[in-house]
């Protein structure tokens, strides 16, 4: 390798190298880092840990400060709870809206709480909505199912009726063939 390569090979590693140590000051590098802490106070010594976790974002107190109760010691950022809370409050949200949608409806409605289906075409909840009108699809099967059996309970009625006109028409006639049969006609 002459002079000239070597020259130009020794530019490309410092440059590359000032570049690395320029990069690493302005670039911020995360790193997990597990631990545990430990309180002492003027009684005994405390043992703390988080159980979820997170980044640690400030410090309010040094190493040896003395601290007061309630007095914040350092902020803890978590950006996965972050999200969970999020996301619960949002369904929150929509679960607020269905029961009032629902509450209103029901308050509208009648003093039996049924909900018609006329009151469901305002519900945005489909799921909801699907639910009020599978029980209201129920109990049309229900009412139907009673009005058959009532019919055949009438028609069994009927029939019993007939039976025992039946029976008295046949004690009846035993009473009339019963003498005769003493007699000896038959």
């Amino acid at each position: 390798m002459n002079r000239r390569q070597s020259d130009h090979l020794m530019m490309i590693i410092i440059s590359l190298t000032i570049l690395i140590i320029i990069l690493t000051y302005f670039i911020e590098i995360n790193s997990v880092v597990h631990g545990q802490g430990v309180i002492t106070t003027k009684d005994n010594a405390q043992l703390i840990s988080l159980s979820k976790g997170g980044t640690i974002q400030d410090i309010y107190v040094a190493e040896g400060d003395t601290v007061k109760k309630g007095e914040l010691l350092a902020k803890v950022v978590n950006l996965d709870l972050q999200k969970e809370y999020q996301r619960y409050r949002t369904q929150k949200g929509y679960l607020d809206k269905d029961v009032n949608e629902i509450s209103f409806i029901l308050d509208k409605e009648n003093e039996s709480g049924l909900i018609t289906l006329d009151g469901t075409r305002s519900l945005s909840n489909k799921e909801v909505k699907a639910n009020i009108e599978l029980v209201h699809s129920q109990i049309r099967a229900k009412e139907l199912k009673k009005t058959s059996l009532d019919s055949e309970i009438s028609g069994l009625q009927e029939k019993l009726s007939s039976k025992e006109k039946e029976l008295a028409l046949l004690a009846e006639e035993i009473n009339i063939l019963s003498p005769l049969v003493k007699k000896g006609i038959s």
